[in-house]
């Protein structure tokens, strides 16, 4: 999944303009993540300019935006006479893909086989984006740093971990899977100091809270057309960062009243009642086909 992840509004003018630049490619990579498929034809910079524009970002900015985005190898650009288009890259798209499972997943692991997946890797100290780019991936895997270089997660999350190491250049590597695992009391402490559980539960209380008003009127099919692309795009946006942030531990680690279920259900529930109106919304602004 991108690691482009909204942050909290911070307070110096060239902080801010950077979190909005952020917040931009994170809104962006999102569309294209829920409107885009592999093998549709590029689509026009204009109309995703226009695409933008819905969520107030002015037409230079969007147009800032995918220039950093093709910098970074998620678009590809495009162009033919006066136009140009934009399609994400094959990479992209199966990062895209990878995430989208687990962002839509209808349910927790209800059982967990009791296996343990651990990560040993070293990078070149000067080589800091790897080590940002290798972080972000594996807490997406639901990997957390037990130490500085050692992650640990109670999945069998072998062949997916294997693949990102891959993908990222890491040959300097050990990955175990286990059902074995003893922790003493300070390691204990460790681990579920790691997992930050209070901090994930205040997430998706604050999600439930954010969210209950669209969801009522989600239900009663009381959302415009116009406010569906919006609404729907940082719902799914706000969803895909908490998600990011929760190991996603199994029920035997959790406590009963953790909020992960209720909030999913919610999450699901606006999701699949605005997606039709999302979809038509974003249709309509990309067929917007004047040169940019």
């Amino acid at each position: 999944m991108s690691d482009v992840l909204g942050e909290s509004p911070p307070g110096s003018p060239s902080e801010r303009a950077a979190v909005g630049r952020a917040r931009s490619q994170r809104l962006l990579v999102t569309l294209l993540g829920d409107h885009w498929h592999a093998g549709r034809a590029p689509l026009p910079s204009g109309g995703l300019v226009a695409v933008l524009a819905e969520f107030d970002i002015a037409p230079a900015n969007a147009r800032a935006t995918l220039a950093r985005l093709t910098q970074r190898g998620m678009l590809q650009r495009t162009k033919e006479g006066r136009r140009t288009s934009y399609r994400l890259t094959e990479p992209a798209w199966h990062i895209l893909q990878r995430g989208a499972r687990r962002i839509f997943a209808a349910t927790d692991e209800s059982t967990w086989d009791g296996s343990w997946t651990l990560i040993a890797f070293t990078v070149p100290l000067e080589d800091a984006n790897q080590r940002r780019l290798i972080r972000a991936r594996l807490r997406w895997l639901t990997f957390w740093p037990l130490y500085d270089a050692t992650w640990v997660t109670p999945h069998d999350r072998l062949h997916e971990a294997r693949e990102q190491l891959s993908e990222l250049g890491v040959t300097d590597a050990v990955l175990l899977r286990s059902t074995d695992l003893e922790l003493l009391p300070d390691g204990r402490a460790r681990l579920e100091a790691a997992w930050r559980i209070d901090e994930v539960a205040a997430g998706y209380q604050e999600f439930l809270h954010r969210y209950r008003d669209l969801a009522d009127r989600a239900e009663a099919g009381a959302v415009p057309a116009a406010e569906a692309l919006v609404a729907r795009t940082e719902l799914v946006s706000d969803w895909r960062a908490l998600v990011g942030t929760d190991p996603d531990l199994p029920v035997e680690f959790l406590p009963a009243s953790f909020p992960r279920a209720e909030a999913r259900a919610m999450f699901l529930s606006i999701s699949e009642a605005l997606a039709p109106l999302a979809q038509k919304r974003f249709e309509d602004l990309v067929q917007r086909l004047e040169p940019v």
